[in-house]
């Protein structure tokens, strides 16, 4: 019920803060498959053909994490494409998503599991694409090993891969943006800005759904998004904000360096200290300007609260 209530969310949050279908190669030459394939020698698209052995860095806080899914060393993964990416006429780059594999082959992937995001290098060679560089395992995000990718043109000259995702815990639900560079055909492990993108608590507090009213429609009851959230316990308003906040977002035109990404957020907010007013309409604009590989905030502010 969790994982329905997490997909839904993602739907219904995601569409509001350009949550992008999955980009995968169906238009690229050659097929997502075949580069798999050379990527991963034996791979082929099937249950038992998408269980490949990959190798993982260390990641602080992740893969040395008691428990932790994702370990340091050879693992068992699913691997499946993401995204390709055309550096130029004779080069590109395939992400695969990869998520821990269980001893039945099956994804063992709980709401805490990110997907592993692995980069391949390729060359045209005569008339061949030929493994050129295996970069691995760059990035780990999403949650149940899921995650959304799509290309991104950062300016006429360079291009990024934009990886969103979203989920529920108790209640708070929220969609996140990591958004990654290439130099060359090698993506940067570094993003170039990871952010919220949307959140709510209309399904955490009993409260907070009138609160938000009219601007904010109240979310339906059979939606599965309740289970492990709205707080009954009789909490006072005065203790706690209520919101609803959604965005939209897109890098600027620009030749050379990588244009403005600029974020569009909407929605409501009831302040603690307001709660019997009625709320607060959030409609505002954020720029991040790109210095030194990253994206650093030049006017406005995120509204989105942590969760």
């Amino acid at each position: 019920m969790m994982r329905g209530a997490i997909l839904h969310a993602a739907a219904v949050l995601g569409a509001a803060a350009c949550w992008p279908a999955p980009a995968v190669a169906a238009a690229a030459d050659p097929g997502a498959g075949q580069l798999m394939a050379k990527a991963l020698p034996g791979w082929h698209d099937d249950a038992a053909g998408r269980v490949r052995t990959v190798i993982v860095p260390h990641i602080p806080g992740v893969t040395d994490a008691r428990g932790a899914a994702w370990e340091t060393g050879a693992q068992r993964v699913r691997a499946a494409p993401e995204l390709v990416l055309h550096t130029d006429a004779t080069h590109l780059t395939l992400i695969a998503g990869l998520v821990p594999a269980g001893p039945d082959g099956k994804p063992a992937a709980s709401h805490l599991v990110p997907m592993a995001l692995a980069a391949y290098q390729f060359e045209r060679r005569g008339g061949d694409w030929t493994l050129a560089a295996s970069q691995g395992v760059f990035a780990l995000r999403g949650f149940f090993g899921q995650a959304s990718l799509r290309r991104v043109a950062l300016s006429g000259q360079r291009q990024g891969v934009a990886v969103e995702y979203g989920s529920c815990w108790g209640g708070y639900c929220g969609t996140w943006l990591a958004l990654y560079e290439l130099h060359g055909s090698t993506v940067q492990g570094t993003p170039m800005v990871e952010m919220a993108l949307s959140g709510t608590n209309v399904n955490a507090v009993l409260d907070c759904a009138p609160r938000l009213q009219p601007l904010v429609k109240a979310p339906s009851r059979d939606t599965g998004l309740h289970e492990g959230g709205l707080d009954d316990s009789g909490v006072p308003p005065g203790n706690h904000d209520c919101y609803s906040i959604g965005s939209s977002w897109r890098v600027a035109p620009a030749r050379g360096q990588p244009g403005d990404l600029v974020i569009h957020y909407h929605g409501a907010i009831s302040r603690a200290e307001t709660h019997a007013a009625p709320p607060a309409a959030i409609d505002q604009r954020q720029v991040l300007r790109y210095e030194a590989g990253r994206y650093r905030a030049v006017a406005g502010f995120n509204p989105v609260p942590p969760i």
